[in-house]
């Protein structure tokens, strides 16, 4: 009896050793060596479930989505054995006008995150709302539409279902988030510096009537454009605008809802940005503050990943990089369907195939059966063909030419030998 009360004493000795040893370290460390501790003692069975003691279920209850069931996730299984190597997740801003976070709610936001495991490299694809898919909803009825009813109709498995179908993908793992999560997320960073042109500020203004309604949060007016300083309610504002076009960094004009999903993509970015530059023990802070606030009777994030999912994206989340951005369809018509604008992928084959080329540097990707036919039904319906984009043209131009060149020279070659 002595020994093992001796053991349990060592025991609680050495516990005790080491989370002293690790509050000093990050009471007095350097950031980037903080980073580098938490990267590695993260992979800990130990320090996994020493942390877990405190955080797990605090988290579970209050964030993780435990209703959801990834068995109703419809997934190509041929599909999801090529995409070894990275981890691929589905993040929902959704058009929530109370504490709404399933079905019956439209995702006026969708965006396929797909992290390389190996480089920490994150690329990032917006597709858009209005885009024209397949759509089953959970009794199996299938209907031609808009993106936006994939979550509407089923909820996160029905849009995540909608999003493997269409797109060959093979995605399990999503976020929600509506206007007060985000709005709570750029707040708890202390707001962002943005470039906003005069047009964007008035629009600016225009949302933020309604968002103070939704959120039932209060803010003043932007009343300069340029290089201004955004609150989270107005950055949110400034993401919903689909009236004027966006322009990026390098002078790349999105119209409309394409600049809408741009303006929401430019937006992470600079989350993203300012999460790393504040260090590890804000990002920590903030994910507290998203935990306490979300208890708060008014749910804002929901997410369909464990305690120990988390905790195995740390390495990654620590050294992460948003490398690149996309919307999707890239070659795209925006028609008027049964009375509805529509987005329509000119071939959407194609355009699945330049997708799993952005996210995955898969050049001479082959589409599923599926998407092919799905691709074609498309185009039967609208009456749009393939459009390939202007690299991809000129490619093919030049491989026509040399070969008409080399055809031409060996038919010379066979006039002279005659």
């Amino acid at each position: 009896m002595d020994k093992k009360k001796n053991k349990a004493r060592i025991v609680l000795l050495v516990v005790l050793a080491v989370l002293a040893a690790v509050w000093l370290f990050f009471s007095f460390a350097p950031s980037k060596y903080k980073s580098a501790v938490i990267k590695e003692v993260s992979t800990w069975p130990f320090v996994r479930k020493i942390v877990g003691m405190s955080v797990q279920d605090d988290y579970e209850k209050k964030v993780m989505d435990e209703s959801f069931d990834a068995n109703q996730v419809e997934v190509n299984q041929h599909v999801a054995k090529k995409l070894t190597g990275y981890t691929n997740i589905a993040l929902f801003g959704l058009d929530s006008r109370d504490t709404e976070m399933n079905s019956g709610t439209h995702s006026d936001s969708i965006m396929v995150v797909s992290i390389n495991n190996d480089t920490n490299a994150v690329r990032i694809a917006s597709v858009y709302r209005d885009t024209m898919l397949k759509v089953t909803n959970p009794e199996g009825r299938v209907a031609y539409t808009k993106a936006n009813q994939g979550f509407f109709r089923g909820g996160a498995e029905g849009a995540l279902s909608m999003l493997n179908t269409n797109l060959d993908l093979d995605i399990t793992d999503y976020v929600t988030i509506n206007f007060s999560g985000l709005t709570e997320i750029i707040d708890s960073l202390g707001g962002l510096d943005i470039n906003i042109n005069e047009e964007e500020k008035k629009y600016i203004n225009f949302y933020l009537i309604e968002t103070r309604k939704i959120t039932g949060m209060e803010c003043e007016d932007v009343t300069e454009y340029g290089d201004v300083h955004l609150n989270g309610l107005q950055a949110t504002a400034f993401c919903r605008i689909r009236y004027t076009p966006f322009y990026d960094e390098e002078g790349n004009k999105y119209p409309d809802d394409l600049g809408r999903t741009a303006r929401q993509r430019y937006i992470i970015s600079k989350i993203v940005e300012k999460i790393k530059k504040s260090g590890v023990s804000s990002a920590l802070s903030l994910a507290q503050s998203v935990m306490d606030k979300n208890a708060q009777g008014t749910p804002f994030i929901k997410s369909s990943l464990s305690y120990n999912d988390i905790m195995d994206l740390i390495p990654a989340m620590i050294d992460y990089n948003i490398e690149d951005t996309t919307g999707f369809p890239f070659t795209l018509d925006t028609p008027t369907i049964n009375g509805e604008s529509m987005v329509v992928a000119q071939g959407l084959s194609y355009n699945v195939q330049k997708l799993h080329e952005f996210l995955f540097d898969e050049k001479d990707y082959e589409v599923s059966q599926e998407v092919q036919d799905i691709s074609d039904y498309i185009m039967d319906y609208t009456g749009l063909g393939e459009v390939r984009l202007k690299e991809d043209r000129l490619e093919e131009e030049t491989a026509e030419g040399l070969s008409a060149e080399g055809e031409e020279g060996a038919a010379e070659g066979e006039a002279g030998e005659e």
